[in-house]
């Protein structure tokens, strides 16, 4: 009975998503220049996601404080992640990026960027550096930017090797990296699965790490030594949660 009840809530889930993140998303896109109602339809739509799922949030630590600009670099397992990050770090960045697979989703392109939510786009390479270089501006004028690591869903229970794009950002703004590790949703809902287990998402806000002795030619070093920080985060959650 368990598992029936865990596969119709995930299938409801799935439902839920098709059905309402459109209607979200058309709503959003109207929104030209107005940030916060923007971001609280993507929160009032998420939330009501991770009802349905029973997903619960706890957030450690402290998140960077408005006027430092950062990067914000954070590991994502599950599509949990995805429907907590409106709740547990979107709400503690100016800016923030997603795949641009999400464009996929009718009007999100637009309503992503009434957030101030900035599509990646992928093996684009000229568009890319126009992004970033909007981006370094946003972090020289003390914005928090919040950039996955990974780049992409995991769908592992571990934190997989980071991208070099939030580091060129943080080298090239010459602001500290926030390392940010996210516990909780794959155990809760496994990519490829349709069973959602009831749970809790921890999301963790690590120290600051300075990125002044890093140069483009080092951005390796830096993606691996943050990636280590995020990485003993998320082992230490793991073992406070295993019984």
């Amino acid at each position: 009975m368990k598992a029936i009840a865990e596969t119709w809530r995930g299938l409801a889930s799935i439902f839920l998503w098709v059905l309402i993140v459109p209607l979200m998303t058309r709503r959003a896109s109207k929104l030209v220049g107005d940030k916060q109602k923007s971001r609280a339809l993507f929160e009032k739509s998420f939330a009501r996601l991770r009802n349905t799922c029973r997903i619960k949030m706890k957030t450690i630590g402290t998140p960077p404080p408005v006027g430092t600009g950062c990067v914000v670099c954070y590991n994502e397992t599950s599509f949990a992640d995805v429907f907590t990050f409106s709740a547990t770090i979107l709400p503690h960045v100016d800016r923030a990026a997603a795949a641009d697979a999400y464009a996929m989703i009718p009007f999100a392109r637009k309503a992503c960027k009434n957030a101030e939510i900035e599509m990646v786009p992928r093996g684009q390479r000229a568009e890319t550096e126009l992004l970033m270089e909007r981006v370094v501006s946003a972090l020289h004028s003390g914005e928090r930017v919040a950039w996955g690591g990974e780049g992409r869903l995991s769908g592992r229970d571990a934190v997989m090797r980071f991208k070099r794009g939030a580091f060129l950002l943080a080298i090239r703004a010459g602001v500290p990296i926030v390392p940010v590790a996210s516990y909780g949703g794959h155990q809760i809902w496994p990519l490829g699965s349709v069973r959602i287990r009831p749970g809790t998402v921890n999301v963790w806000f690590g120290d600051p790490i300075d990125t002044s002795g890093y140069t483009e030619d080092t951005v390796r070093d830096l993606a691996d030594h943050v990636q280590s920080v995020v990485a003993d985060m998320y082992a230490e959650m793991k073992a406070s949660q295993t019984p």
